[in-house]
Parts: structure tokens; C-alpha cells; sequence
């Protein structure tokens, strides 16, 4: 009696676990984001984290759209234009990949997105811009040492990338974020 116990046990915990277990990329499939920047050595550009730069997902904020499924990508080298799987989930056009955030942008076109941690959220911004400046484009940082600074492909990062929804220019030369919310 007590062995048909223990497998039911094992069983439910291992199912527990599958169900807990967020979706990845079927099979052998690329993720798109996984195609990440190089240093000049070729090892993956990384921050302290070892978070990694994705050079054909569209860089942006925490809350990014969940897709979690397949996407059709021709990638001409420096970009990727993907759109969705057809009805039966296969690609009529370009190479079928893995995305877990996206959204479709226009008819016929995914933009699939890696997600940062806000700047604010991590106590990098000023409650208040500076007179006289505005803000620019969200964008990427580096932050450390209580400092950010834009982020430059190529430029090794000592501290956590960090997206700014609202970042400006310092007198310092760093970059200021400020929490408009």
C-alpha cells in the first residue's frame, strides 16, 4: 500500500511542478532574443546580472507584452521583421522562431521585446527634471555607483542595464532619469 502512495506523490509534485514551470521555447526552435550583442572577443555583452543584449528584440521596459509563442523571421543581418505563425502555426515566409514578449504592431507584424527593470524601481531617479531640460526617448542604461550612463553597444557595463522612460543629459555628462509617473 505505502509504494502506491509514494509514485501518486511523486507524481502530483512532479505534475505541480510542470504546470509552475513558465513556457519556453518549444524543442530545438531559436529564440529570437537569445541573438545577442558580442564584445570584440565574441563572448556575449553582459551587466552584473550576466543579462545579455538581444540584437533583434526591441529593448524596453518591465511590463512588456507577454506573446509566448512561434514567429515567422526573415533577419537581413541588423534587423528582423517577424510576423505570426499562419492558422496551422507554420511560417509561409522567413524562419520560425521563439518569442515570450511581443505584440502584434501592425497586421502582419510582431515586434517581440526584452525587457528591462524600470531605473525607478531600482532607485535611480530624481522625483524632478532639471529646469530647463527634457526628457529624451526612453532608452537602455548602465547603472552603478549611483550613476547611469547611456548605454553603448560594445561598452562593458560594470553595473545592471536599466531602462529610463523619461532620461536626461546631467552637467555631469551622465545620464538623469526622472520619475514622471
Amino acid at each position: 500500500m505505502t509504494n502506491k502512495v509514494v509514485p501518486s506523490v511523486a507524481g502530483f509534485a512532479t505534475a505541480t511542478l510542470l504546470a509552475l514551470t513558465p513556457i519556453t521555447a518549444a524543442g530545438s526552435l531559436p529564440d529570437l532574443c537569445d541573438d545577442v550583442y558580442l564584445d570584440e572577443i565574441g563572448a556575449p555583452i553582459t551587466d552584473s546580472k550576466d543579462t545579455k543584449l538581444s540584437r533583434f528584440c526591441e529593448w524596453t521596459g518591465p511590463d512588456a507584452p507577454i506573446w509566448a509563442n512561434h514567429v515567422c523571421c526573415a533577419i537581413d543581418g541588423e534587423t528582423a521583421d517577424c510576423g505570426p505563425t499562419d492558422a496551422n502555426g507554420r511560417c509561409t515566409s522567413g524562419m520560425k522562431m521563439w518569442c515570450d514578449y511581443g505584440e502584434l504592431t501592425s497586421p502582419g507584424k510582431v515586434t517581440c521585446y526584452q525587457p528591462f527593470p524600470d531605473a525607478c524601481d531600482a532607485g535611480f531617479c530624481d522625483d524632478l527634471m532639471p529646469p530647463g531640460t527634457q526628457p529624451d526617448k526612453a532608452t537602455p542604461l548602465c547603472c552603478y555607483g549611483g550613476s547611469c550612463y547611456e548605454l553603448a553597444i560594445g561598452e562593458h557595463c560594470g553595473g545592471d542595464f536599466l531602462l529610463c522612460s523619461a532620461p536626461y543629459t546631467t552637467e555631469q555628462g551622465t545620464v538623469g532619469c526622472a520619475d514622471l509617473d
